[in-house]
């Protein structure tokens, strides 16, 4: 610079020295140092600059450019700064070129300032001090063609990357004056030169060089005023114009915007209305681009945007809301960051979240569950209200993926709660929610539903892997807390677990002895048939995506066997099928059985690794198909397969009740509830209902109990004398009773006995159930223990308030041993029925028409505190009841030697159901529907036991049709229940599934839907269990016929057997009463006797016909077989040719027969025409034979061709789609 002092030197022409490239280095080194010195003494606009033009011009060369000394280039751009400085503002003329590279010479010279600790250092500051002096490069941006801005992007970038944070503030402060001198001289700042600015004040470069991003900074303060048109237009270039093919950091947009928010208020106004805007205009990646920014930052740390733009802040939320999927899901990413960042803004988002639940788009809604998941952190108390309210709604989304999230994150935060050692009151009534959220799954249609249900409670609600203590307070608590639906799923998956573990151990078995070298080829093929259909069954209830899993299954049975039979040969080995067994069997603890899996995992990925290596991945294709076609078929069946077995092996083991129930947790549940009953008996009866609910799942497998832990805790409980939990107690006493005879504990059995002696005097349900307890604990003896008890009863004292119990146990001894006290049995009844029943009756007992019986009203009493009693019931229609049930009972063991008996049981079961007046006269409402649904109870009992069955009358069926008809729902609901009980069967009288179609005008449509579910489940498990029977009938009459069922590599051993084997075939005919759509037939018939359908003409009446035959018919096309078509027009012709046999072939009730005639028929006529209309595909079919009919109800006669439908009967209905769901298969 030019010196302080007021004098001005005077320069000869000879003090400027030559700097020509031709000197050697030393001496131009020395020249250039020396004219730096008189250049820096010279003051700025020096009246005999020209001395110097000569030196500049030489300087100019690109000799000094590119010189290999630093020093050398530093001292010649020294020289420059100079001469710039004393001829400032107007340089001498030289081509623009040469002011090009002149410019990118210095500005490369800066580069150097990064280098603190050379010796250079401070002459590298002295020339940035020079340039920043006169503003050196204002020239440069004045050039012509661009070259201003190339210059000026070198300049920027090499003082960007030149700071350091060592250096000092006067020295950044130059920096800055360069720049924003560089940046105001532009009428409008290039775009590449904000971008230089931009990407030093955004990651990653903020956060690495955090020197730089002060400096800019500060550039961008000092400059706000010219460089805030620029960044607008840059905003409306990104945002509004897209043209965006020269720029770099568009994409970047949003971080660029919270990053000025931080710098410049004037700035972020200025682009604001821009921003605003785009959140309004139709076009969506408009919309899109401006959310986003907004989204990240209103989301970001340390500002007030949204306060401070309530505005803007509004309309984003509105596009946040009610915005496209699109816009929504650039801005749901940042909820957390809003949450951590932001709670005050909590309220106005949990609106937003709201409606993001219920969008379309499952996307958004998936984010959403991973974004709350995130934001509270599995913490109970960190879930609002409003997120409760949308974690329960989208647990039951209908998109899968989405329900997964949503239970699997409750599962989380109720394990993490449930788990802690302080488990307050507040956090189990807080956790309520939760479970019934997640156990209510269990109740969607998907079978994937179900087992992520299952999976959950094993995993989250019940955690396997806790103390076997925490485990039972976490059970009782939880069941103690969650809904009655809930509850009952709980029951039903734990049952649900037992019964898989029943299967995979039957399925284990059925791979033995498949794998047993003593077993014959007729009983292998008999095993592999059960095994097939074994499998198929699981696949089908039990494991996700069944078809898969069932190939699978298949594959792990086919190698296990093959497995064991190669550990039977190389007998140090042990087998799958042998870990697998001890794996689930009844001793296992859960932590033996988990290692055990882990175990048969590691054996299958070793067989993984192992086929990997023979069919390895990257073999050519030419390879793989020569590999095909000589590999044998038990490699083609199994290849692929074991990393899928694996896998099948892991959920297995999920959903097995080992994990969640072994015989170490029972017992201590046990223990658990003898010590609470024990310190405090007085327990609240919805205690004790809970109990009887869990246990009464546990006694349906008995081996749980069987340590003698258990059994001791049983009959300690037992001795307790709790009358509530008493009957669950017996029932699970007498369901290990084969544990403890095993066990042989004699003193247990004495105790036992003498215990449940005190309570054959107690309640009936108590008292029975100690009954059979007794007769399971003396297996041998119970007939002698019967009879003690007869002789020591006495039942002639009416008045007593043990009446009704001894009536009730007496019916059962009857029941129990028929043989051995039926006779004194029969006459102890038959006087209590005279003392009950007044006979009036002069002829033969066998004729009914003259025997009329009516109840005397007697002084009957009850126990003292019954519990479940209905006040509204008296004591005397509970003698009746007992009487009416007891005879039942006697009647059913009795059998043929029931004869008077039956007749008149039969006879009372009739009044009772028919509302007899003689029964009923004095009764109450709430006695009438009592005695009622006790008739029906008992006359299906007598209709679905097949020595009697042959003894009830089409009127019997009838009879159950006036309660389905009757004004009390209460009445109907119990018939349709009990109905669907007995159905349960799949051998039961098919009748009972012809009435259960009456539903079809039931008036509440969900207790419609209920019973048409019933009838999807009755018909495919009686469609399961023929098929069953006839696959192994088919076995026994088709030997040596090749199997097909995949296991037809397996080594047969005795091979000649089949030589011997019988060919012949059953030649009896196929039970068409078997079949769900038998049903059709006993239908129609109930039908025609409707009192409601009177003419047969009736259009009205026709179309009502049309629904209940509809409701029926849809029931059974669904997954039906596609013959059954022939099937129906077999049976419609059938019936076409017969009338009702029920009525009388007299000549007085000719009309009457017409009638029925002309009524049975035009609904057979309708049924073809639903039948034609519904599933027309299968009535293609032409039926050559007819279909075999009860005689009962039909007798033949001439085919009628008449079709008795009205000309102007119309109806039109849709086909069945055809769909895996909806269609007959």
């Amino acid at each position: 610079m030019a010196t302080s002092s007021g004098t001005v030197p005077d320069v000869l022409p000879s003090q400027v020295l030559s700097v020509n490239p031709s000197l050697p280095t030393n001496k131009l080194l020395d020249n250039l140092t020396k004219n730096q010195r008189l250049l820096q003494s010279l003051p700025q606009n020096y009246e005999k600059r020209h001395f110097f033009t000569g030196l500049y011009k030489t300087l100019l060369d690109d000799f000094f450019y590119l010189h290999e000394r630093a020093d050398i280039q530093l001292y010649a751009a020294i020289c420059l700064a100079d001469i710039i400085r004393i001829y400032a503002p107007n340089l001498p003329e030289v081509p623009q070129e040469k002011m090009l590279n002149m410019f990118l010479f210095l500005a490369r010279q800066l580069l150097g300032l990064k280098k603190i600790d050379d010796p250079l250092f401070t002459r590298r500051y002295y020339l940035l001090e020079n340039l920043s002096m006169v503003q050196s490069f204002i020239p440069a941006v004045n050039l012509e063609d661009n070259r201003g801005c190339r210059i000026s992007t070198v300049v920027l970038t090499n003082l960007f990357n030149a700071v350091q944070k060592k250096h000092t503030d006067q020295l950044k402060n130059l920096i800055v004056d360069i720049i924003s001198v560089i940046l105001a001289e532009y009428e409008t700042i290039p775009f590449s030169l904000l971008e230089l600015l931009f990407a030093r004040i955004i990651d990653p470069e903020k956060k690495l060089r955090e020197e730089c991003y002060e400096l800019v900074e500060s550039i961008i303060r000092r400059s706000e005023s010219f460089i805030k048109p620029a960044i607008a237009e840059y905003f409306k270039a990104v945002l509004i114009t897209e043209d965006t093919e020269s720029l770099h950091l568009h994409q970047k947009i949003y971080y660029i915007f919270d990053e000025l928010c931080h710098i410049s208020e004037a700035i972020v106004d200025e682009i604001i209305p821009t921003i605003e805007h785009r959140l309004t205009v139709p076009n969506e990646k408009h919309r899109r681009d401006a959310a986003k920014i907004i989204a990240y930052v209103t989301s970001a740390p340390n500002n007030d945007f949204a306060e401070r733009y309530k505005t803007l802040w509004n309309t984003f939320l509105d596009q946040f809301k009610n915005g496209t999927s699109e816009v929504q899901s650039s801005c749901v990413k940042n909820l957390k960051s809003y949450f951590v960042n932001h709670p005050e803004l909590r309220s106005d988002l949990e609106d937003v979240m709201i409606q993001l639940s219920l969008s379309t788009d499952t996307n958004i809604r998936s984010q959403l569950m991973a974004q709350i998941r995130a934001i509270t952190n599995s913490n109970l108390f960190d879930i609002s209200d409003k997120m409760k309210q949308i974690l329960c709604e989208r647990a039951r989304d209908k998109i899968w993926e989405v329900r997964k999230e949503a239970l699997d994150y409750l599962g989380h935060v109720y394990k993490k709660e449930c788990t802690a050692a302080n488990w307050s009151d507040d956090v189990q009534k807080q956790l309520t929610w939760v479970a019934n959220c997640i156990i209510h799954l269990y109740y969607q249609k998907t079978t994937q539903d179900k087992l992520l249900a299952e999976r959950l409670l094993t995993f989250y609600l019940m955690p396997w892997d806790v103390k076997t203590d925490d485990k039972v307070r976490v059970l009782f608590t939880l069941y103690s807390n969650v809904s009655e639906n809930a509850q009952r799923a709980i029951r039903e998956i734990i049952h649900s677990k037992f019964l898989f573990r029943r299967q995979l151990d039957k399925l284990i078995d059925f791979c033995l002895q498949m794998a047993d070298s003593k077993t014959t080829n007729d009983d292998k093929q008999l095993i592999e048939l059960k095994l097939v259909n074994l499998i198929h069954t699981i696949a089908l209830r039990s494991l996700p995506n069944p078809e898969k899993n069932e190939s699978v299954l298949k594959a792990f049975a086919i190698y296990a066997i093959k497995n064991h039979k190669q550990s039977v040969t190389n007998s140090n080995e042990s087998s799958i099928l042998s870990i697998f067994k001890q794996a689930i069997s009844d001793g296992i603890k859960s932590k033996e059985c988990y290692a055990l899996a882990n175990g048969m995992g590691q054996m299958l990925l070793e067989e993984a690794a192992k086929e990997q290596k023979r069919f390895p991945t990257n073999t050519t294709e030419e390879q793989t198909t020569a590999t095909t076609a000589t590999t044998a078929n038990v490699e083609n069946n199994i290849q692929g397969q074991f990393t899928k077995m694996c896998g099948l092996i892991k959920t297995i083991f999920e959903k097995i009740s080992t994990l969640l129930f072994d015989q170490e947790t029972v017992s201590n549940l046990l223990k658990f509830l003898f010590e609470r009953v024990s310190n405090e008996p007085e327990q609240p009866a919805l205690y004790y209902e809970n109990i009887n609910q869990l246990l009464k799942v546990f006694i349906q497998h008995p081996f749980i109990f069987n340590s003698s832990e258990s059994l001791e805790l049983l009959c300690n409980l037992l001795k307790q004398h709790v009358l509530e939990l008493a009957p669950i107690l017996i029932r699970t006493i007498e369901a290990c009773a084969p544990l403890i005879i095993t066990s042989k504990q004699t003193s247990m059995l004495t105790l036992l006995d003498s215990e449940l002696s005190s309570y054959l005097t107690l309640h009936p349900p108590i008292a029975k159930r100690a009954l059979y307890c007794m007769c399971a604990l003396h297996p041998d003896e119970k007939d002698e223990i019967l009879q003690k008890l007869i002789d020591d009863t006495q039942y002639d004292q009416f008045d007593s308030d043990q009446f009704i119990t001894r009536l009730v146990l007496l019916g059962h001894m009857i029941q129990t041993a028929p043989t051995a006290i039926g006779d004194i049995g029969k006459r102890i009844l038959n006087n209590i029925s005279k003392y009950v029943i007044d006979k009036q009756q002069t002829n033969d007992q066998d004729d009914e028409d003259n025997m009329t019986s009516s109840f005397l009203h007697g002084h009957f009493t009850l126990l003292v505190d019954e519990p479940h009693s209905d006040p509204e019931i008296g004591a005397d229609t509970r003698v009746k009841r007992e009487l009416i049930k007891a005879m039942t009972r006697a009647v059913l063991g009795l059998r043929e030697n029931s004869s008077s008996l039956f007749t008149i049981t039969y006879k009372l079961i009739r009044k009772c159901v028919e509302k007899d007046q003689d029964f009923t006269g004095e009764m109450s409402e709430s006695e009438i529907i009592y005695i009622r649904l006790c008739g029906l109870t008992c006359l299906l009992k007598l209709i679905c036991n097949p020595y009697f069955y042959t003894r009830i009358k089409p009127d019997d069926f009838l009879m159950i049709m006036t309660l389905l008809r009757d004004p009390s729902s209460l009445i109907r609901q119990r018939t349709y229940r009990k109905l669907a009980e007995h159905l349960r069967d799949p051998t039961c009288p098919i009748e009972l599934l012809a009435l259960l179609a009456f539903a079809a005008k039931e008036p509440e449509r969900e207790h419609r839907e209920q019973i048409r579910r019933s009838m999807l489940q009755i018909i495919d498990t009686r469609r399961e269990h023929i098929k069953l029977q006839l696959s192994y009938k088919t076995v026994h009459t088709s030997n040596g016929h090749e199997s097909n069922n995949g296991f037809d590599h397996i080594d047969m051993t005795n091979d000649n057997d089949d030589e011997n084997s019988s060919s012949t075939t059953d030649e009896k005919p196929i039970d068409y009463t078997l079949y769900p759509e038998y049903s059709l037939t006993y239908f129609l018939f109930f039908l025609s006797k409707s009192p409601a359908f009177i003419l047969y003409d009736d259009i009205e009446m026709l179309h009502t016909m049309t629904d209940y035959i509809l409701f029926l018919l849809d029931a059974l096309l669904l997954r039906c077989d596609t013959t059954v078509g022939l099937f129906y027009k077999g049976l419609l012709r059938s019936i076409k040719s017969s009338e009702d046999a029920t009525i009388s072939s007299d000549k007085e009730e000719k009309a009457e027969r017409k009638d029925s005639l002309k009524k049975l028929h035009v609904l057979v006529d309708l049924a073809y025409v639903i039948l034609s209309q519904r599933a027309s595909s299968l009535m293609i079919c032409r039926a050559s034979s007819n279909v075999p009919l009860p005689e009962m109800y039909f007798k033949k006669i001439r085919y009628n061709h008449i079709s008795y439908l009205p000309k102007d009967f119309k109806i039109k209905l849709k086909p069945i789609t055809n769909n895996n769901n909806n269609n007959c298969e």
